[in-house]
């Protein structure tokens, strides 16, 4: 993407973001640059004045000076709270293109596949950094600048036209080059995000981080750890900083140039003054815009954060337009999310198939599920018998590559209002650095409702116990936040099942979220979740048959579908493969020691 174009699309972001505050920033730059190129007038005609019999004329042109000298920081200090405003606008805006990647399509494809996710993580990084953030701010320095640059060249038009044409020339020229070279070396960084720059950043996290300190140190891994990061940042960076000095050539040969024209400039104006052409006055004004002109050139830092500013909004809207999201226009829902009907939900998967990208195997092959509404079914199976990807497919994680999955006629991978109307907790439940009101309804449902989930979860001993109720962050990272134990975090995970279903949640489904629990404990939970969800479609995945015996209807999951199909007590008499991994699992607390 060409300079230009960068500019254009950071513009068109900025505007989107704060219209009414971009226009006013806009307005009080210009007013900023008018009263530079006044004030560089100004002192010229000052300095030549001291040298006029007429006193008078020397005090109007001393206070002309000063109420320009004035004039200047107020205006600046006026556009630094726009500016602001300006900035926490697009930094808002942009953040919610970011946001969107991950969750827009609704499924998590794109988020396993390693290039995106690499990019995502980079351009996420990106976006947080301080440069992001001072390249905003720089957008108008950088406007304002260029401006007094032009008041400039109108200073030195009346002298010799050509001189500040080609003087600022020059400047662009090196302002070009440089520009092109430091966004190429920002692009290449944010492109270095490969398998090699994850594994450094993974070892010196390794390095850094409380939950590897210990064994670190015990086993004596410091010094081979760091030399391995060291050889493996080192190896992932050595191209981009070859590239870097290859394009550092141009530079040179740009500033090189831009100096000859500096310093013939300042001396065409020596020897205008030497022959009596220009005055003092004039001479002064002249040098000052001759120096001026610098600002069509290299701006320093903020040339350098706007374009790490542009070179991070690049990848952002490259990788948007990838996933076929608009590039810079975020996604707004057209409606209301929330389940359009209450009470349980028919759930019916017909002859799906799916494999996971980067597989030729299928996960599920031609599968064919029909539970209706109010029913509680079990998933059982060895691992990797395709429980999990039923459920992904069931919440629309993934879209079935051949056949339906449909929750009371709605597709859950394409629209928002049946995705609602699923609530899961998976095995890996996430445990939420948050109050335990929030890690329970996570805004979703209202108090009462919140208090009888956790009753019905078994966790009102829970609530006694934590010294700020329901205010307790749950975790002991914070001041008066503390951790749970693992059942505990069981019940919390299914009070927030039970709280999806008072927000209107029609299927629940619990993907192995007791596989750490024992036998016992986790048939204990797994009654009590049958027992205050009737009238609810219940899912219930376990690769512990005991556990899950009293759900209405048992599905057997082997060879990508489904083999068996009944109530435990049907599976027994069958005395097929249910039978058998029954049995099996029942062996060590049947056999007599």
């Amino acid at each position: 993407m060409r300079t230009g174009d960068r500019y254009l699309q950071h513009a068109r972001v900025l505007w989107a973001a704060a219209p009414v505050w971009s226009t006013l920033a806009l307005a009080l730059t210009l007013a900023e640059a008018t009263v530079r190129t006044g004030l560089m007038i100004a002192i010229g005609r000052f300095a030549g004045s001291l040298v006029e019999p007429e006193r008078q004329t020397t005090w109007q042109r001393f206070w002309l000076v000063a109420a320009l000298l004035v004039t200047g920081p107020i205006l600046q200090a006026v556009l630094t709270v726009v500016t602001a405003r300006c900035s926490v606008a697009y930094l808002r805006y942009t953040f919610d293109l970011v946001a969107e990647v991950g969750l827009q399509p609704h499924g998590i494809g794109h988020l396993e596949t390693p290039d995106v996710a690499g990019r995502l993580r980079t351009v996420v990084t990106a976006v947080r950094d301080w440069s992001f953030v001072t390249g905003v701010d720089a957008t108008w320095s950088i406007i304002g600048t260029r401006l007094a640059g032009l008041g400039a060249i109108a200073v030195l038009a009346p002298w010799r036209w050509w001189v500040p044409l080609v003087v600022a020339a020059s400047f662009f020229l090196v302002s070009k080059v440089f520009t092109d070279w430091i966004s190429l070396a920002f692009d290449q960084l944010l492109a270095t995000a490969g398998d090699g720059r994850r594994r450094a950043g993974y070892l010196r996290g390794l390095l850094t981080r409380s939950d590897s300190a210990k064994e670190i140190r015990l086993f004596g891994l410091v010094d081979w750890l760091s030399d391995v990061y060291r050889m493996t940042w080192y190896d992932a960076m050595a191209p981009l900083w070859m590239a870097r000095r290859r394009g550092l050539g141009p530079v040179l040969l740009a500033c090189l140039v831009m100096a000859v024209m500096v310093g013939g400039a300042l001396v065409l104006i020596g020897f205008d003054v030497a022959a009596g052409a220009v005055a003092l006055g004039g001479a002064v004004t002249m040098v000052q815009a001759v120096l001026r002109l610098q600002s069509f050139g290299v701006l320093g830092d903020v040339s350098t954060a706007l374009a790490r500013n542009t070179s991070a909004l690049r990848a952002l809207t490259g990788l948007r337009q990838e996933l076929g999201l608009p590039a810079t226009t975020p996604v707004r829902p057209s409606s209301d999310p929330r389940p359009r009907s209450a009470g349980a939900a028919e759930v019916c998967l017909q002859q799906v198939s799916f494999a996971y990208p980067g597989r030729s195997d299928r996960a599920v092959d031609r599968l064919t599920i029909t539970i209706p509404a109010g029913q509680s079914v079990a998933l059982v199976g060895v691992n990797g018998a395709g429980k999990s990807t039923v459920v992904k497919l069931l919440c629309g994680l993934y879209a079935p590559d051949e056949g339906t999955v449909r929750v009371d006629g709605g597709d859950p991978a394409l629209d928002e209002a049946t995705r609602r109307r699923v609530a899961v907790i998976f095995q890996d439940f996430a445990r939420y650095p948050l109050s335990l009101r929030d890690n329970v309804v996570l805004g979703a449902a209202d108090h009462a409702a919140t208090e009888q989930a956790l009753i019905d979860a078994g966790g009102a001993a829970l609530l006694g116990q934590l010294e700020q109720g329901w205010d307790t962050v749950l975790s002991p990272e914070y001041d008066g936040g503390t951790d749970l134990s693992g059942g505990q975090w069981q019940r919390v995970a299914l009070a927030r099942a039970l709280a999806a279903v008072a927000d209107g949640a029609a299927v629940l489904v619990l993907d192995e979220p007791t596989a750490a629990l024992d036998v016992r404990t986790e048939a204990a939970l797994f009654e009590r979740f049958l027992e205050v969800t009737r009238g609810v479609t219940t899912v219930l995945v376990s690769h512990r048959l005991s556990s899950v015996r009293h759900a209405d209807r048992i599905l057997v999951l082997a060879d990508s579908g489904i083999v068996e199909d009944g109530s435990h007590d049907e599976l027994l008499a069958l005395n097929g493969r249910y039978a058998e991994l029954f049995a099996l699992q029942a062996r060590p607390f049947t056999e007599v020691r």
